[in-house]
Order: C-alpha cells, then structure tokens, then sequence
C-alpha cells in the first residue's frame, strides 16, 4: 500500500493543480512531511491528504490561507466548531444578498419580456388599465435642470435607499412630468424620480408609495429623441375619447443603455394616470 506521494501524485489524486500545492507549501499551510535523504525528494503523507481536504472545504469556506493556517492549530473542538458556525453565518449572508440579486434580475427580465410583448402588438397600441402603485424612494427633481444635479440628486436617494448597495444600480427608474411633457417633451417638466426598491425594504424608513391608479399605458420603441411621435399618438387617444387625465406623465425605462447600446432597441413605458371619475 502506497503511504506517500509527490506533488504530482497528490495533485492528481485530489484532484488540484500541482502549482497550487506548491503555493500552500510557500506559505507554510501544507508542506510535504518526508523528504528523501539520498535524492532530496520531498512527499506527502496518507494524513496529509486529509488536511488537503480540509484546506479546500476551508478555502470553499472563503478562509484565507492565514485563517486556514491558524485554524490548523486549533486543538480544541468547540473554538472549531465556533469557527465553522462564523463561516456558516457569513455564507447564509452571502446567499440571501445573491437570493436579491436573482429576484432583481428576474424582475428585469419579466419587465422586458412584458414591454416587448404589449410593443409589438400593433392592433393595441395602447391601453386603459388599472396600474399598482410604484413603491420607491421619490425625489423632487423640480430644481434639477442638468446631469450634475440629477446625479447630485441620485446620490442624494440612494442614501435613503435601505441596502442600496444589495442591488447596485438604477434600473426601473420612473420619472414623472408635469402634463406640458405631453405636449412637449423635455428635461425642464421634470417634477419627481421614482427608485424603485425590492419588495423586501416596501415598508422600510423613507420608502413611499406613489399612487397610478386608472392609467393609458402606451410604450416607446426607439431613441428616446422620438418619443414626442408617441405621445402626439397618446393625445389622440386622450382628445378622441375625451379622457380626463390626473396631469402627469409618468415614463420608465425598460430598455435603455443600461441594457443595451442601441437606441433604436430601447423601450420606454408610458403611463398617463386619469382624473378620479
């Protein structure tokens, strides 16, 4: 029976690049334990293979080397066990903070999928539908008349954005106008910034609920330059039926640069809340 091994041998067996056990014996977390007298080889040890298994659940862990090191000298179990339930909560942090990120982008991707869907069909342009509230973090932008503010003003909410950081970005920002937008389109009618939040913070400090209610919600396919187009269509609608709008407008980006670099693929949702009847 083998009781001994070279790198090599080691390296294979279990499955690890050669260079990386020569890393752990540089750094004095796994040295080979026999070294040949007469040809200077050096081999690992039967017990050694098991410490290699432990330093990888350890690295799989996210241990650094230091850490695995000092944890190889512990020779009392429960300062080990203490160890493993540290490592334990760390992991479940790590996985509720990547359950988010899923939720998140499988929320973009329901978002693009429904705006793609309702643009491409041609015989219903648009629609008068009950719409949920948009629940996020407003901001009155009715002073901001450039990028530098605007972004002064990101800065600004994302402060007050509970775990910000869980998420990352902006996407699914809504910006609503005062109704002049309808008739024409620009930076100088913008009253307020919706940033959305993940259903787990909608009852969190500083997290509002904005009301839509009765809406004609219409979508833009193309630059956003040409969204004035749509909006002559959605006035049409408006003075045919002689709807009462509430006076504003409110748009969202579905696809936009932050999706793709192509304008002409970007898809902004239109929504245009009525006056309670």
């Amino acid at each position: 029976m083998q009781t001994h091994y070279r790198i090599g041998e080691l390296a294979k067996i279990k499955n690890i690049d050669a260079q990386t056990l020569r890393f752990y014996d540089q750094k004095g977390v796994l040295t080979p334990e026999i070294v040949d007298e007469q040809n200077g080889y050096r081999y690992y040890t039967i017990d050694q293979c098991v410490e290699l298994d432990r330093i990888k659940f350890y690295k799989l862990l996210n241990l650094s080397l230091e850490e695995i090191k000092a944890h190889n000298e512990i020779e009392n179990s429960n300062e080990a066990i203490e160890t493993l339930a540290s490592q334990k909560a760390q992991l479940d942090r790590k996985i509720a903070h990547m359950q988010i990120i899923s939720e998140n982008v499988g929320g973009i991707l329901d978002a693009i999928d429904h705006a793609k869907s309702e643009a491409a069909d041609s015989k219903r342009p648009f629609k008068i539908k009950q719409c949920l509230p948009i629940t996020g973090i407003v901001g009155d932008c009715a002073t901001v008349n450039d990028w530098h503010a605007f972004n002064k003003k990101l800065k600004e909410l994302s402060g007050l954005y509970p775990d910000h950081d869980e998420i990352g970005h902006h996407y699914g920002m809504s910006f609503v106008y005062a109704s002049p937008y309808l008739t024409t389109p620009g930076q100088e009618h913008l009253r307020s910034v919706i940033i959305p939040v993940h259903f787990r913070y909608k009852n969190a400090k500083h997290v509002q609920s904005y009301p839509l209610g009765r809406c004609i919600v219409a979508y833009h396919q193309g630059t956003p330059g040409g969204i004035e187009t749509t909006l002559r269509r959605v006035r049409k609608v408006v003075d045919k039926q002689k709807l009462k709008l509430r006076g504003e407008v409110v748009t969202t980006s579905i696809i936009s640069r932050f999706i793709v670099n192509n304008e002409n693929e970007y898809i902004i949702e239109i929504k245009l809340p009525l006056a309670d009847q």
